[in-house]
Formats: structure tokens, C-alpha cells, sequence
């Protein structure tokens, strides 16, 4: 099972999510940005890199979620979420067609990655996830 982390990025009452491009395993579909854990390497300094990689952002880790499994035709992953705050930085698309910053409830309109789906479908992440939503991050 591949381990994977992901960033909830929450600004303004809003969240961070990326569109993948046409050559990902998930083309065009939504996703929260993220990427898998190099040898070595703590789950946190993962998704503080991947996303300075992928967006050109830093961020803070806030809070860890709940992890989810889910297994893909072509691979099995454990898609571990972060809560992040966003620290600086002007977005550059290094790895996604688009990105936008959407409510809590616009999420399920979006044609989300099986796995930020179910991530997003745990009764505990929501409910969290709405609370910081609730919140000034500044």
C-alpha cells in the first residue's frame, strides 16, 4: 500500500483544491494536493515539501485527520490528510491543470479522486474540517 499525504488548505473560510492533469493516474478530477512519503522522511516534512513542489506554497501543518484507504485499479493507497494553514507564497502550477479555493459543501459537487472522496466522507473530517472553515487562518 502506498502511503500518501494530502493538504487541506484552508484560507478564508475556503479550501484549496488542485485538477489533475490529463497524464495523472486520476485525469481532470479533483484532488486535495499532496504526495507520496520518501524513504525516511516524517509524513508532516512530507506534505510541507510536496506542496512547495507542487503549488509553490508554504504551509503549516494544523492538525492530522483521519486516514482513509482506498484501492484504486492500479494501486492500493492510504491517503493520510493534513489540516494546513497558509503561510506564504503566490500559486504556480507545477503538477495540476487548475486550482480554486471552494466551501466545505462545494467539495461534493466536484468530481473528487476516489480516496479525497471517502477522506471526505468520514462523519469526523467533515466535522472537523468545518470547524476550521468556521475559523480566521490567517
Amino acid at each position: 500500500m502506498i502511503q500518501v499525504t494530502c493538504a487541506i488548505i484552508i484560507h478564508q473560510g475556503k479550501i484549496l483544491v488542485a485538477q489533475n492533469n490529463e497524464s495523472s493516474d486520476h485525469p481532470f478530477q479533483w484532488e486535495f494536493p499532496g504526495g507520496k512519503i520518501k524513504s525516511g522522511e516524517t509524513e508532516e516534512a512530507c506534505i510541507v515539501r510536496e506542496i512547495a513542489e507542487e503549488l509553490n506554497l508554504t504551509v503549516k501543518v494544523v492538525e492530522a485527520l483521519t486516514p482513509v484507504e482506498h484501492n484504486y485499479k492500479i494501486k492500493a493507497i492510504r491517503l493520510i490528510p493534513f489540516v494546513c494553514e497558509l503561510i506564504s507564497g503566490k500559486i504556480k502550477l507545477n503538477d495540476h491543470n487548475a486550482v480554486k479555493w471552494v466551501t466545505i459543501d462545494e467539495l461534493d459537487e466536484l468530481d473528487l479522486a476516489g480516496a479525497d472522496k471517502v477522506l471526505m466522507q468520514l462523519a469526523e473530517n467533515r466535522d472537523r474540517l468545518k470547524k476550521y472553515a468556521g475559523k480566521k487562518m490567517h
